[in-house]
């Protein structure tokens, strides 16, 4: 034996304000016919345009819930050219600091160690003395942490 239909009684399962559900129900009453239209007006307490106005709304809402939906996440929108360049922008400027706060190091070790900070012929091969690597990395980890 089949369950008889709720009809416009499942507004009463379904979350919300008295006064949503309230309406709810007259809509789909006056749809399912078992009220009229000026039943409906007079129970909500409004004009027939309006009532006609809301009963449109309700169904066209319904409507487009009901509409099929591409399936998975939206993709994520393109980023604008201007949005793309502020991104590069702020990428140089963050590159430029490091460079600027490695150079300030660079200049307070010279002015700390005056024998020191002059520069000594490269190495044969042309590449710099292991100290000399070794005090630029250094002033690089100490720029960084810094900046951090």
């Amino acid at each position: 034996m089949a369950r008889p239909p709720k009809g416009p009684d499942l507004v009463d399962t379904i979350e919300g304000s008295d006064f949503a559900r309230e309406r709810l129900r007259a809509v789909l009453e006056t749809v399912a016919g078992q009220i009229t239209i000026k039943e409906a007006c007079a129970r909500l307490g409004i004009g027939e345009a309006r009532f006609h106005v809301l009963r449109r709304q309700v169904l066209e809402t319904a409507m487009a819930d009901l509409a099929p939906k591409p399936i998975g996440r939206p993709a994520a929108p393109s980023p604008s050219p201007e949005t793309t360049r502020v991104a590069e922008l702020e990428a140089q400027v963050a590159e430029l600091s490091l460079e600027l706060e490695a150079s300030r190091v660079r200049e307070e070790l010279a002015l700390a160690l005056p024998g020191r900070g002059q520069k000594k012929a490269p190495a044969q091969g042309g590449h710099p003395s292991r100290a000399a690597r070794r005090r630029a990395e250094r002033a690089q980890r100490k720029a960084e942490r810094k900046r951090r």
